[in-house]
């Protein structure tokens, strides 16, 4: 199922693959340093229509699945200081629309609405396609797509905790956030497949 398009996907619906996709965030920590870190469950569609500038973006993020490599700190992440995982424990991407961009060779800007921690906030995504290629193991009936995407946002437009002061000087967590995504969509839907490995979301 390749595209007749230039470029992308073709029309129809397409699905994240979160086995061989990336959605990783990037904050400052103990003023200083920066951490980085990725959601590990996630879900989503592409609905690519005849016009790519009216295709619609759903992706939900399991807030729970958040890991920096630190057991103790993705735990705090998790509480009620940070992201409430309890009371949120989706995150969730809507588009809104697309627009051409001259950073490169099939770049867009992709807009939509982000939810985190039950606040919703308009966002702007720089995208590219990367390339397209069957599936690895099942090269017959599935075929995928590549995406990059970044942006940025700001943990207190959407009432995320930052941790509190340290002792010399900022705060805990940073309030920017940078975040990259590194995105393969695919022809078919993942579920079945997740649900036999146990990786479900």
């Amino acid at each position: 199922m390749t595209s007749t398009h230039e470029a992308g996907p073709g029309p129809g619906t397409w699905y994240l693959d979160p086995l061989h996709s990336s959605l990783i965030f990037v904050a400052h920590y103990l003023r200083f340093g920066r951490v980085q870190g990725t959601f590990g469950r996630a879900y989503g569609q592409v609905l690519v229509t005849e016009n790519p500038a009216d295709s619609r973006v759903e992706v939900v993020l399991d807030a729970a699945s958040v890991n920096t490599g630190v057991g103790a700190r993705d735990a705090h992440l998790r509480s009620a200081d940070f992201l409430d995982v309890d009371h949120h424990p989706e995150l969730r991407f809507v588009s809104t629309g697309t627009e051409p961009s001259r950073r490169g060779r099939h770049s867009f800007r992709l807009f939509g609405d982000l939810t985190v921690h039950g606040t919703t906030r308009p966002v702007g995504l720089d995208a590219q396609w990367v390339g397209e290629s069957p599936d690895y193991v099942s090269p017959d009936d599935t075929y995928g797509h590549f995406f990059s995407a970044t942006t940025r946002i700001r943990l207190s437009d959407f009432g995320v905790g930052d941790g509190g002061e340290v002792p010399w000087g900022g705060r805990l967590v940073g309030d920017t956030v940078d975040i990259v995504l590194e995105v393969r969509l695919q022809n078919q839907d993942p579920l079945p497949f997740l649900q036999q490995i146990g990786h479900a979301p």
